[in-house]
């Protein structure tokens, strides 16, 4: 069922300029694309749709969502290149999903929900929400998020239902999209902030950290791009990994995924929990 979003309240209570509701539309993420390049559009600005065609994840990925769910993206300037460092850059994902965790933690502390990097968030160990994170040439921040606030994992296609649950599976009923995206908008903008300041990105870190769903935990990661960790050799080279196997000791100070192997630690700052020919792809998805 499609909620009604109030936009003059969400523009009192929010930083907010501008806030297009659509009952439908191929992507999110498209259209704020184009809302981006478009110099006359006020930011922050935000997308919603109650239904989307063509959504996708990362890697090309197809996301299945229940129709009426919370489907949004996010439309932000990027810092100025002088404020910008190399090791910010993967902590804007991070800031993302930890703004989805804790805004359902705080609108309702039943549902417990984790962070599973680099762009999940679980709740009983099964996917409700996901984020695609991308900067534009014109200099704006792209925030897209799916969250599974209406319907049934039963609902979904037969490939997906052992990975995904929706809230009204663990609640019993659905919540205000109004309530979510006032706590959500206030989230992603303070997480953003913290994580680019020098003073409070030790707090964010751990604040991230408590939701992290892979700490201590024996993964396989692909497609992996990583480096060393060994601060006696100097200037340690990227390189690639096709998969990585090891226990997750967390992230550091950057934000990279930590994974401890038999012979080294590894810092990953890309790469993928699924296996390329298990990723779900369709010509009819509904992601932000």
């Amino acid at each position: 069922m499609r909620q009604h979003v109030n936009r003059e309240h969400l523009q009192r209570v929010t930083s907010l300029k501008t806030i297009e509701c659509h009952t439908e539309l191929p992507s999110t993420m498209d259209r704020a694309r184009a809302l981006a390049t478009d110099s006359s559009t006020q930011l922050p600005a935000l997308v919603l749709a109650s239904h989307q065609r063509n959504g996708r994840g990362r890697r090309g990925a197809g996301w299945w969502q229940p129709s009426g769910s919370l489907a949004m993206t996010f439309i932000a300037k990027l810092p100025t290149a002088g404020n910008v460092t190399g090791g910010i850059l993967p902590l804007w994902s991070l800031a993302c999903g930890l703004a989805v965790a804790e805004s359902l933690q705080q609108l309702h502390p039943a549902l417990k929900p984790l962070v599973r990097w680099p762009n999940d968030i679980e709740i009983k160990g099964r996917k409700v929400a996901g984020l695609l994170v991308e900067a534009t040439t014109t200099q704006k921040l792209l925030i897209g998020i799916g969250i599974n606030t209406s319907g049934s994992k039963d609902d979904a296609p037969l490939a997906l239902r052992d990975r995904l649950i929706t809230i009204p599976d663990v609640l019993g009923a659905s919540i205000s999209h109004n309530d979510l995206l006032e706590i959500l908008v206030s989230h992603i903008e303070k997480n953003i902030s913290d994580a680019m300041s020098p003073s409070k990105r030790q707090s964010f870190l751990d604040r991230y950290r408590a939701y992290c769903s892979l700490t201590d935990t024996f993964i396989k990661l692909f497609d992996v791009v990583c480096r060393g960790t060994n601060k006696k050799v100097e200037g340690q080279i990227a390189r690639q990994e096709t998969t990585l196997m090891g226990f997750c000791k967390g992230i550091d100070e950057a934000g990279y995924l930590l994974i401890e192997t038999p012979h080294e630690t590894l810092a990953v700052f890309a790469g993928s929990l699924t296996d390329p020919s298990s990723i779900w792809k369709s010509d009819v998805s509904t992601m932000s």
